[in-house]
């Protein structure tokens, strides 16, 4: 099963650096005496961190051309 093309993957990883300034800012925002946020910033952020991070593998594979798993999996035992 082919997963999402180049421009597809770069629209993920560029919406979640989005995310993580949008709850940036929102994190910095003034608070209102009395009240809590219910939704931690640092929370979301961590979670959009955590999309770009499961992206960067994908990315390789598409600009390198081959899989990447498939790829460490096969050099995995010619360094014994």
């Amino acid at each position: 099963m082919p997963g999402p093309d180049l421009t597809t993957t770069l629209a993920i990883m560029f919406s979640g650096l989005g995310v993580i300034l949008l709850a940036g800012w929102w994190a910095k925002r003034p608070r209102i005496p009395g009240t809590i946020r219910w939704i931690s910033p640092t929370a979301i952020q961590f979670l959009a961190l955590i999309v770009i991070v499961l992206m960067v593998p994908h990315l390789v594979g598409l600009l390198g051309g081959q899989d990447f798993v498939a790829h460490m999996s096969s050099n995995r035992s010619m360094g014994r």
